[in-house]
């Protein structure tokens, strides 16, 4: 079964039980999804295959895409080196509405999964962008004009991909809602009471900023005044989220394996009445990139001692405990949040609380995030659906109303990461040791990610997954084992069926027990929708079945975790594992 954002979207979510039906009807063979494309749209066809991708000439530049790769980085190369980081993205429509012939032509499917700049830029599907907006510039030749007047975080559009460039219409959709909200440096300076008045960075003009190269969604790296190459902090899609990361690195105390404070703020004179609201923030810039990267890299090459290891396990258990005391939490701990420094020390990044992906986990934070996503996407028209049970037994116990530390008054942020927000203290401590465990596993086992999942392909992937132990001395494995002891990986081996689960192929899924079905096929897709099904339908089985227990009851959760505190004091305990190398 192909890749698309449409599917990964759906699958990747338990919320995919109530969109099973759908799909399937979405993509049944009378659209023209599945199976043997007709020679007028086969790929062998010379009439839909693309004149050329050459892009030696191109005036146009892709530094990497979004998750599921329907939003592309597309750099205007004639406005650097003076291009104020706008985070103007272009946006394509699904892959599944691509023609069948220019999906494989531009290897479409492929690039879903990919989380890697230079890889993505490769694909055909970048070159043809790039030749698309071209062909554009050439025909509007005062677009980079408007292009410089877009408020920030504007669009640019292609909803149909066809096979001549001349043939791709480009949109562009004016986002106002970013400036329009944006909070003035003063207004935030006011809210802002706990926040010292010598612990304010100065401001800068998003104009005085120059884009040298975009790294994801909401981070850039620029030139500043006074400053080479510095990180440009901002999310296009939330303001509520860069304001909560700012104010929690501006009032934690800081740390040397924590991101370091703020170097400015920075404004931007909103297209409504003139305002100069914060539209992000600029930070210290970390070339030597993060451990999701690192970790793989040096395993295959033979320099990653068992010492260093520890050192950076250490370390990031150091920076947990120092968070914890700060009366704050670390929700999104896995290797592409950990940094390395010139000094080959780990430094934690993105302070944003969003949230983790569900492999990183622990069961009191996934199984709230299960019944969150089945509750958000549940009709309300659906009465006696089979999952008012587990929905009943979760309703609001332990969530931010009965929670004493935070106040009724639910906000944005902590709606969009309840599952964290909603744990007494406490608990939050317990499930960061759970995540804990679970980097120190892949730091010892020296992996990009602690499985390899159908979303995320990385420049090297995972060769084995949690709970495997193939490299990890036995000590640590013990301290792992106590971290994550509740983990389901744990359980005895037949709890979860194995011909439920997928895997990802490049840009194909098939059933992990069916890896040789024939690509594009009816029976593949629907043996690939069944294991979903089953999947799904085994995990919301856990969830119900955890929300039935007294540990949800009481909201102990991780009992038989140790704190921060006695993680860090069982590594610092450790001695003599470079013998191990």
């Amino acid at each position: 079964m192909e890749l698309s954002h449409l599917i990964i979207d759906a699958v990747w979510r338990p919320s995919f039980v109530l969109k099973y039906h759908e799909l399937q009807n979405h993509f049944h063979p009378s659209f023209g999804r599945i199976g043997t494309p007709s020679w007028d749209r086969s790929f062998l066809n010379p009439r839909n295959r693309v004149d050329t991708l050459d892009t030696t000439s191109s005036r146009w530049r892709i530094d990497g895409a979004t998750i599921c790769g329907n939003c592309i980085y597309a750099i205007p190369l004639d406005l650097l080196p003076n291009l104020p980081p706008l985070r103007i993205l272009l946006y394509v429509t699904d892959q599944t509405e691509y023609p069948a012939a220019l999906r494989e032509g531009l290897d479409a499917c492929t690039g879903v999964p990919l989380r890697d700049g230079k890889a993505i830029a490769d694909l055909g599907l970048a070159k043809h962008l790039c030749r698309a907006l071209d062909n554009h510039c050439a025909r509007q030749p005062s677009f980079l004009q408007q292009y410089l007047k877009l408020p920030f975080g504007s669009r640019l559009v292609f909803e149909d991909i066809a096979a001549d460039v001349g043939n791709m219409r480009l949109d562009i959709e004016r986002d106002y809602d970013i400036e329009s909200n944006m909070e003035t440096f003063q207004s935030l300076q006011q809210s802002w009471s706990d926040v010292s008045s010598d612990a304010w960075p100065p401001t800068v003009d998003i104009y005085d900023l120059h884009l040298i190269k975009q790294l994801n969604e909401a981070i850039s790296v620029v030139e500043a005044p006074g400053h080479q190459s510095v990180i440009f902090k901002a999310a296009t899609k939330s303001l509520h989220h860069t304001y909560h990361e700012l104010h929690l690195l501006l009032t934690c105390p800081p740390h040397p394996h924590v991101m370091p404070h703020p170097l400015a703020v920075v404004t931007k004179k909103s297209a409504f009445g003139g305002k100069h609201g914060v539209v992000g923030f600029l930070l210290q810039y970390f070339e030597a990139g993060s451990l999701r990267d690192v970790l793989p890299a040096r395993q295959r090459a033979g320099t990653l001692p068992n010492s260093l290891k520890l050192k950076w396990g250490r370390q990031v258990a150091s920076a947990l405990v120092h968070l914890n005391r700060a009366g704050t939490f670390y929700s999104d701990l896995r290797p592409d949040n950990v940094l390395l420094d010139s000094e080959e020390n780990v430094i934690l990044c993105d302070f944003e609380q969003r949230g983790n992906w569900y492999e990183w986990c622990a069961p009191e934070v996934l199984y709230r995030q299960y019944a969150e996503n089945i509750r958000s996407r549940l009709p309300e028209r659906i009465i006696n659906s089979p999952f008012d049970r587990m929905l009943a037994k979760y309703t609001h116990a332990h969530t931010l109303a009965t929670c004493t530390c935070y106040t009724p008054a639910e906000t944005p942020m902590e709606a969009r990461n309840r599952a964290w927000f909603a744990l007494p203290p406490v608990a939050q401590e317990k499930a960061s040791v759970y995540s804990l465990g679970l980097l120190l596993y892949t730091i010892f086992e020296g992996l990009s990610n602690v499985q390899r999942n159908v979303a995320n392909q990385f420049p090297i992937e995972p060769d084995l997954e949690f709970p495997t132990i193939f490299r990890t001395p036995e000590s640590i494995h013990k301290i792992i084992k106590r971290c994550t002891t509740d983990a389901p990986d744990w359980e005895a081996a037949g709890l979860q069926s194995e011909p439920s689960r997928v895997v990802r192929m490049g840009g194909l899924l098939y059933p992990e027990a069916r890896p040789n079905l024939p690509r594009d096929t009816r029976e593949t897709f629907d043996a690939t929708m069944a294991s979903f099904l089953d999947f799904w339908s085994i995990e919301l089985g856990r969830a119900e079945k955890f929300l039935e227990s007294p540990e949800w009851e009481t909201g102990n959760f991780g009992r038989n975790r140790p704190r921060l505190r006695e993680v860090l004091e069982a590594l610092e305990a450790l001695e003599n594992l470079s013998s191990l190398d």
